[in-house]
């Protein structure tokens, strides 16, 4: 049978590494054409990958001959829109997280994709780090005990490479809303309470930004377990790390030693600290679309992650610690 078409709309760094993937290391797929708003870009990145062409827009990508599906790789305040156009045309969607900046735009983009009854991938890639799976299946088999508390690290230096002002909130939206994600998936229990505090704390001389550079949040799980997330923006280095506490001792995921920068314990960049991951993940995708089985990282895990980033951001601007059940 022929491999699926899949378009990659955004050829920024993650749209490379998608559109990467799927010309050489996702079997049952091939990259069909790309779009970003710079066409020198798309152009670009689809002379690389061996893609049939290039678009300015999304809507022009969606009317590529035998397309079956799309990669949203875009800022996240486009995927609402682009997630209703794809699903309008009938093309399965996998979207890079957030699903959207507010919980109301993702709510109309989800109701687009049960509408067209077309299937929906959320790129929640944590999920399919091999460490972070190790760890969680130690967690699961009990190696840890009885779970008390866990801890997330999660550091890097976006920051510093930005150019522009990042959105407001978008610390818990684009970084820690993986940790959100993963934190219930190991503990097994529902976030019930979240509490974030933080600052802008680069030096003087950076792009402004609206927005938290580092920030410690702390989860109250349904099991009465607490997890706390430390996220920066300013590290030296990529360091991504969890420690697993529990009455028989602690389960830890540290960061690849073969990749350790010397300059804080990380790696350089997050394409290299998650390549594996950003592979598996996609050949779900495509898995699910030839097995036609439901997505393994669906619209409800979009939606809870959704609602979890708000909660952090809300009490973040409220100095407060905000029950899950207020988002929705």
């Amino acid at each position: 049978m022929a491999d699926l078409r899949i378009g990659v709309i955004g050829a920024g760094p993650i749209g490379k590494v998608h559109a990467a993937n799927l010309a050489r290391r996702v079997p049952g797929a091939r990259l069909a054409a790309v779009a970003d708003g710079d066409r020198e870009k798309a152009e670009a990145c689809a002379a690389d990958n061996e893609a049939d062409d290039a678009y300015a827009s999304d809507t022009e990508l969606l009317a590529h001959p035998g397309l079956t599906a799309v990669i949203i790789s875009t800022p996240p305040q486009t995927h609402a829109g682009i997630i209703e156009e794809a699903a309008a045309a009938g093309k399965h969607v996998f979207c890079e997280k957030p699903l959207e900046r507010t919980l109301d735009q993702a709510d109309v983009a989800l109701a687009a994709v049960e509408t067209a009854g077309v299937k929906f991938f959320i790129g929640l890639n944590r999920r399919y780090d091999p460490r972070f799976l190790r760890l969680r299946d130690a967690v699961h088999a009990g190696e840890a005990g009885r779970l008390l508390a866990a801890h997330f690290i999660a550091r890097d230096p976006v920051a510093a490479l930005a150019d522009t002002p990042n959105p407001p909130g978008d610390l818990f939206f684009s970084t820690t809303i993986h940790e959100l994600d993963f934190a219930g998936v190991i503990m097994q229990s529902p976030v019930e309470t979240v509490y974030a505090v933080g600052g802008v704390m680069a030096e003087a001389g950076g792009p402004a930004i609206d927005d938290p550079d580092t920030a410690i949040t702390l989860l109250r799980l349904a099991s009465g377990v607490s997890v706390t997330i430390d996220n920066s923006r300013i590290a030296p280095g990529y360091d991504q790390r969890i420690e697993v506490f529990g009455t028989s001792g602690l389960v830890t995921a540290d960061n690849p030693p073969a990749a350790d920068d010397g300059a804080g314990g990380g790696t350089a960049f997050f394409t290299e600290r998650y390549g594996e991951s950003y592979i598996a993940e996609m050949r779900a995708f495509v898995d699910c679309l030839w097995r036609d089985t439901a997505s393994p990282v669906g619209t409800k895990e979009a939606r809870t992650s959704q609602v979890l980033a708000e909660a952090a951001w809300r009490s973040y601007r409220e100095e407060r610690p905000v029950a899950v059940r207020e988002i929705g």
